[in-house]
């Protein structure tokens, strides 16, 4: 066994020690993974993010065929005031989760947030990006819509010195509250989004209207009021501009109207009227509308199938995104 002298520790003990402030001075950590390399990216205020982010880059994605980012926001299920719970989801998610499988097989860099959902504000659903959320304009916690689109310009520029230039929209891919994230986020700023996948949404997808049948739909059922609580003109062209994936199971039972972290008694009523209680009766009278506004959005029942994805589904959402990629 070769011996070390105690000197030569030291300086390897110092080399390592350099090489960790040097790495923490970028403000990212690289960790590798079965199938390619996950980058954490930590907060950073003064470029408008207030949380870490995670990218995966998976092994065999040439620098020429790159065309898109995709981003899945995070999901823990639950409510913590404790940063390293929503921290430990977003990681498990970037190396395990749907995002993964469809980056791995577009080789696509992934984006995934780590946005806490706190326990002590539990009215903000902030992994649905619900009304209190979008509302929010104080703490770590406001806007988080215009921080994510501060991370992914700030990866942009991060891949760029690897030499991968991606597209100026992005994909986005998100179940159950995630997806409600992101085809919410895709009807509040479709400037950024070439395609979206949205699964798990509870049968009730956002509607792209003000109005429908003389009710005003308030954010998130519709976008009557986005601008007077966001600041947002809602751009219908734009919006049918981005071609969009919603699918649900037939067995899925998840539905969130129920409850008070999703949605508040005026916004309940107002569903409740306008969509009904029963989740395929809100599918039937969503999918409806939305063939009546013409938005290229392909939306999907999938057979026995209950509130989760499987290989199928997948792949579909893979052949979707490819397709978009090839146009």
């Amino acid at each position: 066994m070769k011996k070390i002298s105690l000197c030569s520790k030291i300086i390897s003990i110092v080399g390592i020690s350099i090489l960790t402030l040097f790495i923490i001075a970028l403000g990212y950590y690289k960790f590798q993974v079965i199938g390619g390399e996950i980058i954490e990216v930590e907060a950073n205020p003064e470029k408008g993010f207030n949380f870490n982010y995670y990218v995966y880059l998976p092994y065999g994605m040439k620098e020429s065929e790159v065309e898109y980012l995709l981003v899945e926001t995070n999901n823990a299920g639950n409510v913590s005031d404790d940063h390293k719970v929503h921290d430990k989801d977003a990681y498990n998610l970037i190396k395990n989760g749907i995002g993964h499988m469809i980056a791995t097989n577009l080789k696509i860099p992934l984006l995934v947030p780590v946005f806490d959902r706190p326990e002590s504000d539990w009215q903000m659903y902030t992994h649905a990006l619900d009304r209190d959320t979008l509302m929010n304009n104080k703490g770590k916690l406001a806007r988080i819509d215009l921080q994510l689109i501060n991370m992914i310009g700030d990866i942009k520029e991060r891949l760029k010195d690897k030499n991968i230039v991606v597209q100026d929209k992005i994909f986005m891919s998100g179940f159950s509250a995630s997806g409600s994230f992101v085809n919410r986020f895709t009807a509040l700023h479709p400037e950024i989004v070439q395609a979206v996948a949205a699964g798990g949404v509870n049968c009730m997808p956002i509607i792209p209207a003000a109005e429908w049948d003389e009710q005003k739909l308030i954010y998130p059922i519709g976008v009557y009021d986005i601008n007077q609580i966001a600041g947002i003109e809602f751009n219908i062209d734009k919006y049918k501009k981005v071609s969009q994936y919603i699918y649900m199971g037939s067995l899925d039972d998840n539905d969130t109207l129920p409850y008070d972290d999703a949605f508040d008694s005026d916004e309940r009523e107002l569903i409740i009227n306008f969509l009904g209680t029963d989740m395929h009766e809100r599918w039937e009278k969503s999918k409806n509308i939305y063939q009546q506004l013409d938005v290229p959005a392909t939306m999907v029942m999938y057979d026995d199938v209950g509130h989760e994805t499987n290989d199928v589904i997948i792949q579909d959402i893979v052949n979707f995104f490819r397709a978009q990629s090839a146009e």
